[in-house]
C-alpha cells in the first residue's frame, strides 16, 4: 500500500522566472503517488471552516503536517537549487515547514472585501516559501503573479511595505464604490507578469513575498464540496532561519 503522502521520486518539474525581478517559481507535476488519498482525506474528519482573521476567500481546515514534512524533505535539493541556500554556501540550511492547510475557494464575488480583489503577499521575508498543490483540474483556475503599476513592485519587503500599503489603499478607494471581483489578469492597478495553470496533482512553489493571486474561476463554481470545487493544499516553509 502506498503511504498517503508519498511523492514520486523523480517528479517532472520546471522553473519559471517571472517579471522584471526574475523571481523563480517552481512547478512540479504529478507530485503525489496517490493524490486520490488526499481527496478522501479532505472529505473525512473535521469540517472546512472560515478562518477568523484570514483573508483567504473561502474555507479551510488543517492538513496533517506529515504532508508538508514529506514534501519539503523529498524536494529539498530541488528547492535549494531553485531558491538558493542563502548565507554561508558551505552550510546547508534546514527547510522547516511552518503551516499546512487544505483550502476551498467558496466566497461569491459580491461578498468579496476590497483586499480580496487585488494581489497579495504572504510575508515580507524572502526565505519563506509558499506552495499551492492543486487537487482540482484546470477549470478552477491556477495562480498568477503581478506587478503593481504605480510602484513597479513585484515583491514586498520591510522597506517597500511602508509606502506600498497606504498607496494601494488610496488607489482602491479612488476607484469608488463598486462590486469587487476576483482578479484574473491585467487591471488599472496591476499588470500580470506570469500565470501557472491549475492541473490535478500539480504543485507550485514561490517566495511568499511575491505579489500573487489565485485565478478563481467563478464560472466553474465555488463549491464547498472537496471533489467539486477549487481544492488546494497550501503550505509555508522557511529556508534557514528567519529574522
Amino acid at each position: 500500500m502506498v503511504p498517503m503522502f508519498a511523492l514520486h521520486r523523480s517528479p517532472v518539474h520546471q522553473v519559471l522566472h517571472v517579471g522584471v525581478e526574475r523571481e523563480p517559481v517552481l512547478i512540479v507535476d504529478d507530485l503525489l503517488l496517490d493524490p486520490e488519498a488526499m481527496l478522501a482525506w479532505a472529505e473525512s474528519g473535521a469540517a472546512f471552516q472560515r478562518q477568523e482573521g484570514d483573508f483567504y476567500p473561502g474555507i479551510r481546515k488543517p492538513l496533517d503536517m506529515a504532508y508538508a514534512s514529506e514534501v519539503y524533505a523529498q524536494l529539498r535539493d530541488l528547492l535549494l537549487a531553485t531558491f538558493g541556500a542563502g548565507g554561508d554556501a558551505a552550510v546547508t540550511p534546514p527547510i522547516t515547514p511552518l503551516s499546512c492547510m487544505l483550502s476551498l475557494a467558496t466566497t461569491p464575488q459580491e461578498a468579496l472585501r476590497p483586499i480580496q480583489s487585488v494581489p497579495h503577499f504572504d510575508s515580507v521575508e524572502r526565505n519563506l516559501i509558499a506552495s499551492v498543490h492543486y487537487l482540482c483540474d484546470e477549470r478552477f483556475g491556477g495562480t498568477s503573479f503581478y506587478r503593481h503599476r504605480s510602484t513597479g513592485f513585484e515583491s514586498m519587503d520591510a522597506q517597500r511595505i511602508a509606502g506600498y500599503a497606504p498607496r494601494l489603499k488610496q488607489e482602491v478607494m479612488r476607484q469608488g464604490a463598486r462590486s469587487f471581483t476576483y482578479i484574473r489578469g491585467d487591471t488599472a492597478l496591476f499588470e500580470r507578469t506570469a500565470s501557472v495553470d491549475a492541473k490535478f496533482n500539480r504543485a507550485i512553489f514561490y517566495r511568499s513575498n511575491l505579489l500573487h493571486s489565485g485565478d478563481i474561476a467563478v464560472d466553474a463554481g465555488l463549491s464547498a464540496v472537496p471533489r467539486g470545487g477549487r481544492l488546494t493544499a497550501n503550505t509555508l516553509a522557511t529556508i534557514g532561519t528567519t529574522g
